[in-house]
């Protein structure tokens, strides 16, 4: 019995022992588990202030990107804002030379190459020079400027200057300007800004035309051409800051005695038009022209008023080859009269044959 008693004691201290090397090992297991939560804490606060970190700088980098920096340009949309002065509170437009004109100032303020914080401080300045405001809270801020826009004015549908802050397809900016118009010509004048300039300089693939390319100079394109075909060559860049002109079709007008008489646009098919092709354009005369007294009506700068200088046409001896075809320049005006006898002649006639039609509407007809 005592044997049983001592082994079943020993038993119950091995099992003992058992629990408490486990609770032991769990003990140890819960510490480190702890530890290693305590030490992910700060490293995983260390990563949020890091974040943190990195959104207040690109917040400081926007800030300091913003249009605060930026300096005014000629030409410039500024939205201008004095407090408590609504005389002066509005938009303003600083001039092609750069100055900028406030009311209620006696003079004209140089508002190019300043900053938009240096001209607030300028205009607060310029009226306490003046004697009007001792502090005045000034601040300007800019709504529109050249330097990113691309002006297209001329033969468009809509023109305007249009946004761009990076390099564009010239056909892109034509298409956004809703195409030619009707009476544009098929030239159009690109005038560089610093931007295209520059680029230009660099570029060697560009044509020789832009080669020497320079700000405020200009060179000319095949507006239609490009429009009709999209031909590469072309299809140039443009820069926030350049220019595009597209130039009024040169126009002859024939009118008079002849079958489709109005204005016609001297465009490639018709550049170099004659009095006979321009004729032949508005369907040649009708058969109450007064052929012999066709008339070229051409204007003459050194007439007063620019009057229109008359030249007689000789038509048969033009249609004979007898002498050259004339060749006509824009504007020009070809004036074909009508005969008043001939013409009463085929108005008599015309009314007697509608007479005799409507009296006798079976009267036969002998070939």
């Amino acid at each position: 019995m005592a044997g049983k008693r001592v082994k079943a004691w020993e038993q119950q201290r091995v099992a003992w022992a058992s629990v408490a090397g486990l609770a032991v090992v769990l003990l140890t297991s819960l510490t480190l588990a702890w530890s290693q939560q305590d030490t992910a804490a700060p490293a995983a606060q260390s990563v949020s202030a890091a974040k943190d970190t990195s959104s207040s700088v690109a917040a400081a980098d926007a800030s300091q990107g913003d249009s605060g920096d930026y300096t005014v340009s000629p030409e410039d949309l500024l939205d201008v804002n004095v407090i408590d002065v609504p005389e002066v509170t509005r938009t303003y437009r600083v001039s092609s030379n750069g100055f900028l004109t406030l009311p209620l100032l006696p003079e004209p303020i140089a508002a190019a190459g300043e900053t938009l914080g240096q001209l607030s401080h300028l205009i607060a300045a310029k009226f306490h020079d003046a004697g009007m405001l001792n502090n005045a809270q000034v601040t300007v801020s800019l709504r529109e400027t050249r330097l990113h826009t691309v002006l297209v004015s001329g033969e468009v549908r809509r023109p305007q200057a249009y946004p761009i802050f990076g390099p564009s397809r010239l056909l892109d900016i034509i298409i956004q300007a809703g195409g030619l118009a009707d009476d544009a010509g098929d030239d159009a004048f690109i005038t560089r800004g610093a931007i295209g300039a520059r680029a230009d300089l660099t570029d060697s693939t560009q044509p020789d035309a832009m080669a020497a390319a320079a700000t405020g100079q200009s060179f000319t394109l095949n507006i239609r051409k490009l429009v009709q075909t999209g031909d590469d060559k072309s299809n140039i860049l443009m820069y926030p800051g350049d220019r595009v002109t597209v130039q009024r079709a040169s126009v002859v007008y024939i009118l008079g005695a002849v079958a489709r008489p109005g204005g016609y646009v001297l465009n490639d098919a018709h550049r170099n038009v004659t009095v006979l092709k321009a004729l032949a354009m508005a369907g040649d005369v009708t058969n109450i022209a007064k052929k012999q007294r066709i008339t070229l009506l051409r204007r003459d700068p050194t007439l007063p008023g620019e009057k229109r200088q008359e030249i007689t046409v000789d038509y048969k001896a033009m249609v004979k080859g007898q002498i050259a075809d004339m060749g006509m320049k824009a504007d020009d005006i070809l004036y074909v009269p009508e005969s008043a006898a001939v013409k009463a002649w085929h108005t008599s006639v015309t009314a007697v044959v509608a007479m005799t039609t409507m009296a006798t509407p079976g009267l036969m007809i002998y070939r």
